[in-house]
């Protein structure tokens, strides 16, 4: 990861020296922007060329320059575990792995309670259409709505039509991953009622971290703040209101690995603090509300451990965003330095050959394809480059100026077209051009993602 920036204390036109301060980093090719792997401190920097001097150019780690896209189009079917609670994290709040607990009774079942056909067909009603219960069968489907009324409703222990205890965890996991909505359960217990070496029933119920009456006021109060979030969502395409509920909860959410609540809504929604899964589960809940599918994908993340992010199904296409990646704070809390937009759309409606470079999915159903560039970030706003162009370069930067924002981002096709811009407008100094530099310039910073082929600057 390399966080850089270009700065000048002298004017362009009186430049005597050429300094350039050259980095190397010890790590893969890790995007910039985003590693929780790039130390305190560091920068670049550099200085307009004075006229007819000679151009030092930077260096930067040879392995991320002159590669092939690694974009592929035609990439398969991901088929992961069953279970994504097996992760080791060395961040555990990063991370949600729920509690299960298990007994074991030689007491007759007598009296335990289990689901009618219309209690099931009443859930499936709800359930229809979700991600995680697409994927299972007919039987996976009835202990899916099982699992998913008892801890709905908060109730005791239920008999599950389900004797296996690994499908057990992988349904209840499937559960988790289609209601955000859930934020009182912290995992269940399950219980194996046997009479002699004979299984009789299986029951089942939640570990709840609330009662009833707290659980109503805090959907209360984030209702109040879903209403208000949903009140300001643009009539437009899937893309755009996407793009609104990403900025959105950048923009009211400080990132904080002490926050309570974190691996739930309440961080998000009440206290404004949260980590990835408050993140990830709050942009699912309110995508979902606009009517947007959208899942949480868990698993790890390059240098940090566990993870959540999230999968949309956006104007036709599936795509990954990581809304937690996304806001600055995530990058100053993990020990990067430099001067960051407060919102980076990296990864913002990305493939995934791009997010699979940082991101290791391990999720309870297999994920799709998802190989659409159409609705990235990067596309849609006219900032994705299959080769240099100036007057393209120059609109880019003109209009970054004209709606007064404080930093411009291009992103290359490929590794070829990535190696070409850095060239471009970083050994040939041309961003000096695009950023208006001249007499009273005194710095551009820039920092690069070399796994999405991006380069920022500030202006």
């Amino acid at each position: 990861m390399k966080v850089s920036s270009y700065q000048s204390s002298v004017r362009p036109s009186k430049l005597i020296a050429v300094l350039l301060l050259v980095i190397f980093m010890a790590v893969s090719s890790v995007g910039c922007a985003l590693s929780v792997e790039s130390p305190p401190g560091e920068e670049r920097e550099i200085e307009p060329i004075p006229e007819g001097g000679q151009t030092q150019t930077h260096q930067s780690d040879p392995q991320s320059q002159g590669k092939p896209s690694g974009q592929a189009m035609d990439e398969p079917d991901i088929d992961f575990p069953d279970s994504y609670a097996d992760a080791q994290s060395e961040n555990p709040e990063e991370g949600e792995d729920y509690e299960v607990e298990s007994t074991e009774s030689t007491l007759a079942s007598t009296g335990l309670d289990g689901y009618t056909d219309e209690e099931i067909n009443s859930a499936a009603a709800v359930n229809v259409g979700r991600f995680a219960y697409e994927r299972l069968d007919k039987n996976g489907k009835r202990v899916y709505n099982e699992i998913y009324l008892t801890i709905r409703d908060m109730r005791g222990e239920y008999e599950l039509d389900c004797d296996n205890v690994d499908d057990i965890n992988r349904t209840f996991l499937c559960v988790m991953m289609d209601h955000p909505e859930i934020f009182w359960v912290s995992g269940y217990v399950y219980t194996r009622y046997t009479r002699g070496d004979v299984l009789e029933a299986m029951g089942f119920k939640g570990a709840y971290t609330l009662d009833a009456q707290t659980v109503a006021s805090r959907q209360a109060s984030i209702d109040a703040y879903v209403d208000t979030c949903l009140a300001g969502v643009p009539q437009a395409d899937d893309y755009t209101k996407i793009k609104y509920i990403y900025e959105y909860i950048i923009r009211n959410t400080d990132y904080d690995p002490s926050a309570v609540d974190n691996q739930n809504i309440c961080s998000v929604f009440i206290n404004g603090r949260s980590v990835c899964q408050g993140y990830a589960k709050a942009t699912q809940l309110l995508l979902n509300k606009m009517g947007i599918p959208c899942t949480l994908v868990t698993g790890t993340a390059i240098g940090q451990g566990n993870h959540a992010w999230n999968l949309v199904f956006a104007d036709g296409s599936y795509y990954y965003l990581d809304t937690t990646w996304g806001d600055a704070n995530y990058r100053y809390t993990e020990g990067m330095s430099g001067t960051f937009p407060s919102i980076s759309y990296d990864y913002l409606c990305v493939p995934g050959s791009e997010i699979f470079k940082t991101h290791t999915p391990d999720t309870p159903v297999d994920l799709p394809q998802c190989i659409s560039m159409n609705d990235n970030y990067y596309v849609r706003e006219g900032a994705y480059f299959t080769a240099v162009d100036e007057g393209r370069l120059n609109s880019l930067f003109a209009s970054a100026r004209e709606q007064g924002r404080d930093f411009v981002t291009v992103k290359a096709s490929d590794g070829y077209v990535y190696a070409d811009l850095k060239r471009y407008l970083l050994e040939e100094q041309r961003v000096f051009s695009f950023v208006g530099a001249g007499e009273g310039t005194s710095s551009i910073s820039y920092w690069e993602n070399d796994n999405l082929y991006t380069i920022s600057f500030n202006l």
